[in-house]
């Protein structure tokens, strides 16, 4: 049998590493990819690519600036909702999200809840009160936020440090980054989605 036919973390085994060790491994590779696939089985429907630079991203995300909010809406000609556009935006650079804010919220990994930390494409994350996450932004770099805000009347930027972005930092209750070093962090769909969840809930944010 050759060595170079065994999968890494068998190998990993052969050469007398800790569990630990493996498990370190394991998550190194499949951190590498983008897990894809819904309800089939995950491991076959593993494929490799690199995650998207973040400037695509915002250049994707401003070509839908304009475009009406609409609650649950999840395309350009129907209009988006915060987690729809987000997902349609990544979409297009051939990373899967799922539906709603609070799915997006387990995609990728966390990164401290302050705007200091954030760097451009990390999702923000947002919440009212004692209620669960209901908003999901793009962070653009420099204060700003791009995003489909029922407030704001559809997809905009908005600037943090403003009276309206106040609002935004306040509120926000998580950040998740999508790829480190050009490797994507996004799990499998099957792991993310959480069926029979509603639509995210409109913004309170003071209009623009």
């Amino acid at each position: 049998m050759r060595l170079t036919s065994l999968p890494p973390v068998s190998l990993l085994a052969l050469m007398g590493c800790t569990q630990s060790q493996i498990n370190r491994s394991a998550v190194d590779v499949l951190s590498s990819v983008i897990r894809s696939g819904g309800t089939g089985n995950t491991t076959t429907a593993t494929r490799p690519t690199s995650a998207p630079p973040a400037g695509k991203v915002i250049g994707t995300a401003e070509q839908y600036i304009g475009t009406p909010y609409k609650w649950g809406g999840s395309t350009p000609a129907e209009g988006f909702d915060c987690s729809g556009y987000v997902r349609y935006v990544y979409g297009k650079q051939g990373v899967r999200l799922p539906r709603t804010s609070r799915e997006q919220a387990g995609a990728g990994t966390a990164v401290s809840a302050r705007v200091s930390s954030l760097r451009a494409g990390d999702l923000m994350l947002f919440a009212e009160p004692h209620e669960a996450i209901s908003h999901v932004a793009i962070y653009a770099g420099d204060q700003r936020i791009i995003h489909s805000s029922s407030s704001g009347g559809g997809v905009r930027y908005d600037v943090l440090d403003t009276k309206r972005g106040d609002w935004f930092v306040s509120h926000m209750v998580a950040a998740r980054r999508l790829a480190v070093d050009g490797r994507s962090l996004v799990q499998a769909l099957d792991l993310l989605a959480k069926p029979g969840l509603p639509f995210d809930h409109p913004d309170h944010a003071p209009p623009p």
